[in-house]
This record gives structure tokens, C-alpha cells and sequence, in this order.
């Protein structure tokens, strides 16, 4: 996954979240992969998010690593699956939306993790009411 995306989903996490919360962004791990009977071992970038509020069947407090290799796997199904998506990712990681951050963790965790990120609004004159 390009920097540059991954920072902006970080970012939208963070700004928009209502009950997971961005621990770590800077998380190295070491994940073990199995294939054709042999394990290997590597070292990946793990995005950490926590449970700062209770949410259905997950209490406060709860923790997901999120290896970027599950992310980027999230990525490439999300693509496909969206052809909108498709081309304005081609145009930057700055049109990533909320939207597809959520749908990116939700694919990337098979359904676990469901953000329900919220637009907050920016522009808001508290003192005219």
C-alpha cells in the first residue's frame, strides 16, 4: 500500500472515528504465513486500533493489529468491487473519502471491525444560536 493512502486512511480514522481509535500507525510486527504446509515469517507495518467506546459485543478497551498486507488485500478487493473508487484512487490518495476507509478496514478484518465513521462538521458559528 502507497504511503501516501495509508496516511490519509489513518487520518480519517482519527478525525471521523466514533468508537475505534488510532493507537499506533507505526507498528512493526512479525506475522507468520502459512502456505503449501511451510510457514514463513515476516515483518509488516500493523495499523493498531482500540476500542475507546463499548460497541455491540466488543468492550472498551478491545485491540485489533490490522497487518498492512490484510489492508492492502482490503484495497485491491475494494477496487474491484467499486469502479468509482477505482478511478479517483488513480488520482491521488486526497480522494480517499471515509467511506472507503471503512469499507477498506471492514475488508481487510473479513467484517469485524466496522468503524461508523462521522462527517463533523467544520464550519460551524457556535455563537449565532
Amino acid at each position: 500500500m502507497r504511503n501516501t493512502i495509508y496516511r490519509q486512511m489513518v487520518f480519517w480514522i482519527q478525525s471521523q472515528r466514533t468508537w475505534v481509535e488510532v493507537v499506533s500507525a507505526d507498528c512493526y510486527r512479525e506475522y507468520v504465513h502459512f502456505r503449501k504446509g511451510r510457514s514463513n515469517r515476516f515483518v509488516s507495518r500493523s495499523l493498531v486500533l482500540r476500542a475507546y467506546r463499548r460497541n455491540g459485543v466488543f468492550r472498551k478497551g478491545k485491540t485489533w493489529s490490522v497487518a498492512e498486507r490484510a489492508l492492502d488485500r482490503g484495497l485491491a478487493n475494494y477496487r474491484r468491487q467499486n469502479p468509482l473508487f477505482r478511478q479517483r484512487i488513480r488520482l491521488g490518495a486526497s480522494y480517499l473519502t471515509p467511506k472507503d476507509s471503512e469499507a477498506i478496514v471492514r475488508l481487510a478484518t473479513y467484517g469485524i471491525v466496522r468503524l461508523e465513521l462521522v462527517a463533523v462538521p467544520r464550519n460551524i458559528n457556535f455563537n449565532s444560536y
